[in-house]
């Protein structure tokens, strides 16, 4: 199926979840997630199925002092 993540269109499997997406990316659960414009909270991403035409946006944590 078909999403966007980053602005940039993705094939993935049906069924896929957004932790299977992050891990396919390299990325861990330290990311900030909003799908169709809204924020995810970390809890529940393990629970999240992505679907045909999901606008997915991440973000990494920056550090800074």
């Amino acid at each position: 199926m078909k999403i966007t993540v980053n602005n940039k269109e993705r094939y993935v499997p049906e069924e896929y979840g957004l932790e299977d997406l992050l891990k396919e990316m390299g990325l861990d659960t330290s990311v900030a997630v909003w799908v169709n414009d809204i924020q995810l909270l970390r809890k529940n991403y393990s629970a999240y199925r992505l679907k045909e035409k999901d606008r997915v946006k991440i973000f990494r944590p920056i550090g800074g002092g």
